[in-house]
């Protein structure tokens, strides 16, 4: 098929009908749709993200508590003569403060 060059000419048409509903009301229909959305959906939502903030925050805590395990070991360690030699540089949490 051949793609030819011009002009698109877009247009719409609108129906305006007079109606009897007050200005400040016309929202009224769709905010007191009470049975639209059943409630186990708003529940449903409620728990998964409660489920998936504490997956992660699980996740993080495994991760520091496996960390600062490692570096509290390696520091109550006792130090062979060597160690004290070279009188090591302090590594890991002790960097923090």
């Amino acid at each position: 098929q051949e793609v030819t060059v011009g002009v698109v000419t877009f247009t719409y048409d609108v129906l305006w009908r007079a109606s009897n509903v007050k200005w400040a009301s016309r929202w009224d229909i769709y905010l007191s749709m009470d049975n639209a959305i059943p409630d186990k959906v708003h529940w449903f939502s409620i728990v998964n993200s409660l489920l998936i903030v504490l997956f992660l925050s699980v996740m993080v805590a495994m991760i520091m508590m496996r960390n600062l395990h490692r570096d509290i070991v390696r520091y109550n360690r006792v130090l062979s003569d060597e160690e004290k030699a070279e009188e090591r540089e302090e590594s890991g949490w002790k960097l923090v403060h």
